[in-house]
């Protein structure tokens, strides 16, 4: 599993020209699940990992003498979050000019993961979570703010607890 953390001012995603979901400052999330992860990902503790990682990065500025500093999460600044899935953060690009998307998860069972986080992330938020659409053209729109991108990628984050998941 792999998650592209921006910190932005704001968010929104259309589908067909409609805004589906539209946050103010807090987190936008490209979410993405490898074939690695597996149909069964969601029962391994790398899972739930990466949405207390997601909803613990200390990345947004404090109070007092802590302003120009990372020093408080998404939760105790009290910002939103926004979930877009993104197949395409499994992208290898390494021959020729066209990326394979082989090393990307099935879209049944990554419609059924994405779904299953923002759900996971949802009832540990204190704000409801806002998410786009599996499997629609989506057009993204953020201010970024930092610019603040943070890569979590679960198998780095959490190697022992990442791949007893998978099929193969």
């Amino acid at each position: 599993m792999r998650i592209l953390v921006q910190r932005v001012h704001d968010a929104s995603i259309s589908v067909d020209g409609r805004i589906v979901a539209a946050i103010g400052a807090g987190l936008l999330g490209l979410v993405g699940f490898g074939r690695e992860d597996g149909p069964e990902f969601h029962h391994s503790p790398a899972f739930a990992g990466m949405a207390r990682k997601l909803l613990d990065l200390r990345i947004f500025p404090g109070q007092g003498d802590a302003a120009h500093k990372f020093h408080r999460s998404l939760q105790d600044f009290g910002g939103q979050i926004l979930l877009a899935p993104q197949f395409t953060l499994y992208a290898d690009c390494r021959k020729g000019r066209r990326p394979s998307f082989s090393e990307a998860c099935e879209p049944v069972w990554a419609a059924e993961l994405f779904k299953r986080f923002v759900s996971l992330v949802d009832g540990a938020c204190h704000d409801s979570v806002s998410s786009g659409i599996f499997g629609a053209e989506m057009e993204v729109r953020l201010r970024n703010w930092g610019p603040v991108t943070i890569w979590l990628d679960s198998a780095r984050l959490f190697p022992d607890h990442n791949r007893q998941y998978s099929v193969h």
